[in-house]
């Protein structure tokens, strides 16, 4: 006799299962007409939506006959059963009603009105007893759970021959089990997060005899271990890791409250990313304009200040904000004076470099340009290259600050014409972006090696 819990595996596998359903050659069912009678061709879950992620509703039993109505949306049914019960089912598990297919289930049933039992099987839930195999023979009787039953071997369409006091009758194998019906009662009730193996014992070496679909919504017995948690499946006890559930009355997690604001300060450049941590290379979540005010809690880690950005604490460069508003002129905070080398002889490219630099980052006073002659590339002579001085360039704040401008042209590249980018004796290539900033051989000096400038240069 077919375990009923295997069934329920063949029929609830993943949308990788339903797609090898679609391509190999099946049966599937054409386009739903408003009213049509339609026919399950296995077990198959009938879900609020168009799609394996919406609730399960209801589960349409093989060759149970429901109705379309009309509605469908990327392989998607909508279908009523004949309980009344609306909702969706994948059209790989539909088909057409035909009269053809109820008088072969008629035939079976006529066939079959005495039996005599050749195995057992038992009720995992109160279930109807029916003179044939579907949905569309009467009701003869209700089987209690837990009701053993005599099965005389024969199976049509999802359907087992069952002896009902005396005579032939038929009940969907999805409600009935090889093994004992478990008596624990139930403890509470989980969603699955994954599909789940369904093991016989709470470790992860148990064998396993079916997969519980991702969103199922099962009992518990109460019973767990450090990372399982028995539940009661068809009628039996099995094991689900805990990790993939959550419990079915729990609430949305709430978010904390952030902190209490202390101050505020403003930012002083054009634009200034905020930061998830206090860390140099902090997953960049926003940014802020030019004097915009930010409260701030009163912490500081790593030359950052912690701020509060739509209602969250996040991070913020220190050397770009003020405890005063910038002026209106737009001028950079006073980065006026600034020794420029060779300013006229630069490209378009390399002044917009410059010029973005004078008027965001005032701590940078010294920018070397255009120059006659250079000992490692011809960037310099050709107006190509840009050194931006890193002032007091061995303070721990200061080189920080240098990688904050070598790092923010790095991801502007595009938008600068950037070439590449050398700074601390390691370069950043804007053709080979994934390689990331690799090392450089040590070419002596500090200025040699590029530790107190960062040095940028750009394509034309």
């Amino acid at each position: 006799m077919t375990n009923a819990l295997r069934l329920l595996n063949r029929t609830a596998c993943g949308a990788a299962t339903l797609a090898l359903f679609s391509v190999g050659g099946l049966v599937l069912a054409n386009p739903a007409a408003g009213s049509s009678p339609m026919t399950a061709t296995t077990a198959v879950n009938l879900r609020s939506g168009p799609g394996t992620a919406n609730p399960v509703r209801s589960v349409l039993a093989a060759n149970e006959t429901v109705t379309a109505t009309g509605s469908t949306s990327g392989g998607w049914y909508e279908v009523t059963t004949k309980a009344g019960v609306t909702g969706w089912v994948s059209q790989n598990f539909l088909r057409a009603a035909s009269a053809s297919t109820a008088a072969t289930s008629n035939a079976v049933a006529l066939a079959a009105t005495s039996a005599s039992a050749t195995g057992e099987a038992t009720t995992t839930a109160a279930v109807n007893v029916r003179s044939g195999p579907g949905t569309g023979h009467g009701v003869i009787g209700v089987a209690p759970r837990g009701t053993t039953l005599g099965t005389t071997g024969t199976t049509s369409g999802g359907w087992t021959q069952v002896v009902w006091q005396g005579s032939a009758a038929w009940i969907s194998t999805n409600y009935l089990s090889a093994s004992p019906v478990t008596s624990t009662p139930a403890a509470g009730q989980v969603r699955t997060t994954a599909n789940l193996y369904l093991r016989s014992a709470g470790n992860a070496s148990a064998s396993w005899d079916t997969v519980l679909p991702k969103g199922s919504v099962v009992d518990t017995a109460g019973a767990t271990t450090a990372t399982y948690t028995e539940v009661i499946v068809g009628g039996q006890n099995r094991w689900i890791a805990t990790r993939y559930t959550v419990a079915v009355t729990a609430a949305a997690p709430v978010a904390p409250a952030p902190p209490a604001a202390n101050g505020t300060v403003y930012v002083t450049v054009n634009s200034l990313n905020v930061r998830a941590t206090s860390a140099a290379d902090g997953a960049v979540v926003g940014s802020v304009s030019r004097g915009t005010a930010l409260p701030t809690t009163g912490n500081t880690a790593n030359n950052r200040t912690e701020i509060i950005h739509q209602g969250v604490a996040r991070w913020v460069y220190s050397p770009y904000v003020s405890a005063t508003a910038p002026d209106a002129s737009g001028g950079g905070g006073g980065a006026t004076g600034v020794a420029i080398t060779g300013y006229d002889k630069l490209t378009p490219s390399a002044k917009r470099i410059v010029d973005h630099v004078v008027a965001n980052h005032p701590q940078i006073r010294s920018i070397g340009g255009w120059r006659a002659s250079s000992s490692y590339s011809s960037d310099h002579p050709n107006g190509r290259a840009v050194d931006l001085m890193i002032p007091n360039w061995q303070s721990s704040a200061n080189a920080e600050m240098g990688w904050e401008l070598a790092r923010f042209f790095a991801d502007n590249a595009a938008t600068f014409n950037v070439s590449y980018i050398i700074y601390r004796q390691q370069s950043w290539n804007a053709s080979y972006p994934d390689r990331g900033w690799r090392g450089m051989e040590d070419r002596g000096s500090a200025t040699a090696n590029h530790f107190d400038h960062v040095h940028i240069s750009v394509r034309s």
